[in-house]
């Protein structure tokens, strides 16, 4: 007579937790610290976007740690739109005295190229001490 430990046996995967069918299995979490403040504007934000606030996290730290270049292109553009902005304003002034001439398109094209970056760079500078979602106006 054979023990019962003697036959062979099937192999039957560990078990794995399940996740609900409309979601990936996540594992992993990370912590943060939070004043009641910063809580009451992720609370906030995460209900203006009808998500929990670990959704809404989620979503917000992936789109972050996906986003490269962003800062970046929003430098650039910025710039650009400085310097769009300077053009205007000066090709106005000067065509307000009178005719335009070729070598005052040239002096207030170059001068608009000259300083874009740096206003980019002054506005962003004044947002990075302002802080993220600080209206520019207000201080």
């Amino acid at each position: 007579m054979e023990s019962s430990d003697s036959k062979p046996r099937s192999p039957i995967p560990p078990a794995t937790p399940s996740a609900p069918a409309n979601e990936t299995y996540r594992p992993n979490s990370i912590a943060t610290r939070l004043t009641e403040a910063e809580f009451a504007e992720v609370e906030s934000a995460a209900a203006s976007a009808r998500q929990k606030v670990a959704e809404w996290l989620r979503d917000a730290a992936l789109a972050q740690a996906r986003a490269v270049g962003d800062e970046n292109t929003a430098s650039i553009l910025l710039a650009e739109v400085m310097g769009m902005r300077a053009l205007m304003l000066n090709l106005f002034a000067k065509a307000s005295e009178g005719p335009l001439t070729a070598e005052d398109m040239r002096k207030i094209s170059a001068y608009a190229d000259s300083i874009k970056e740096l206003k980019a760079e002054e506005i962003l500078a004044r947002r990075r001490r302002k802080g993220p979602g600080t209206p520019e106006g207000s201080r």
